[in-house]
């Protein structure tokens, strides 16, 4: 299994593919160690396809309606951009020099790509899929959100051990606020104007309060916490633990974690399905993906990929 690379770290639309109906929504998997990605049909939880893409895929992004989807690839220094209908390739572009993290604005109009080794986050034009500007930001940006109205871009700087609001239209920083070690995940809780950092190297959580703009609780999770997904409903988040093999269940309320379930090896990238009953885990050495029913928070079934199986980012297309 690859090892090698940042190891720091529903509307239900009908869609025709060569005559066979998909009830979707589909899982884009990103597998690091094989070059392509994995489809998942998630009404029956199985691989639907396999795609294509660059040179270790890593990073992960599905527009709002899941007619494009994007995706990283550090070592090749560029972005995949796939037909979310027909699984085309619609576009290669080059990023920078290790483009990982990536998340798309409102409207599905500017896509978001974290440079790992230049320090900055690039801004792509879907329309015209051309790189129209970069942002400085900290040192090894490894997180990124963008608010609900698109003004702000949250960016978690892995070696800076800080999250930065940028403003959008400025493209300026306008603010910085201290966490734990090696910021990896980063996730917004609009309603609740929360933010969720999981801090790798200090193995805990912390919550960043958007109006006061300041660092308001921190909540110990498992070994290298990686990604994390936000339950609304629950008023929950779920957080990967890489070194653990487990996801950890924190009740937002209480700021304390409810529970543990345990995944398959080095679990990374993780989506909530639309219906919110389950959760989708990628787990990077065993190749496989983890689905968690999250009422009773256990596994209920295991999807085989492919090699080194990382989908970090949004990787199912939202209601």
């Amino acid at each position: 299994m690859l090892r090698s690379f940042f190891l720091l770290s529903g509307i239900l639309i009908p869609v025709v593919f060569s005559g066979n109906t998909v009830a979707g929504p589909l899982a884009w998997i990103t597998n690091q160690g094989a070059d392509n990605v994995s489809v998942i049909d998630t009404a029956d939880n199985k691989v639907l396809d396999t795609v294509a893409v660059g040179h270790r895929p890593a990073g992960v992004a599905v527009a709002s309606d899941g007619s494009r989807v994007y995706v990283t690839n550090p070592e090749s220094r560029d972005v995949s951009v796939l037909n979310g209908r027909n699984r085309d390739l619609i576009a290669t572009v080059a990023v920078g020099d290790g483009p990982l993290a990536i998340a798309i604005g409102p409207h599905d109009r500017y896509v978001y790509i974290a440079d790992w080794y230049r320090h900055v986050v690039s801004i792509l034009d879907a329309k015209s899929m051309k790189i129209v500007d970069a942002i400085k930001v900290g040192r090894s940006p490894s997180g990124l959100a963008v608010g609900p109205d698109g003004r702000i871009l949250y960016v978690a700087n892995r070696d800076d051990n800080n999250v930065m609001l940028v403003d959008l239209e400025s493209r300026e920083v306008m603010a910085t606020i201290g966490v734990g070690t090696a910021p990896f995940g980063i996730t917004l809780a609009p309603n609740r104007r929360e933010l969720y950092t999981a801090n790798v190297r200090s193995g805990d959580v912390s919550i960043i309060d958007l109006d006061q703009r300041r660092l308001e609780a921190t909540v110990k999770v498992g070994l290298f916490p990686y990604a994390i997904a936000y339950d609304e409903p629950r008023s929950r988040i779920y957080v990967t633990n890489q070194r653990d093999g487990s996801v950890s269940v924190i009740d937002l309320d209480e700021r304390n974690v409810i529970a543990t379930v345990i995944t398959g090896e080095y679990p990374e990238g993780l989506s909530l399905h639309p219906d919110g009953n389950r959760l989708y885990v990628a787990n990077w050495f065993d190749g496989m993906v983890s689905v968690i029913d999250t009422t009773t928070l256990k596994t209920i079934d295991e999807i085989e990929t492919d090699e080194g199986s990382r989908a970090y980012g949004l990787f199912i297309a939202p209601r």
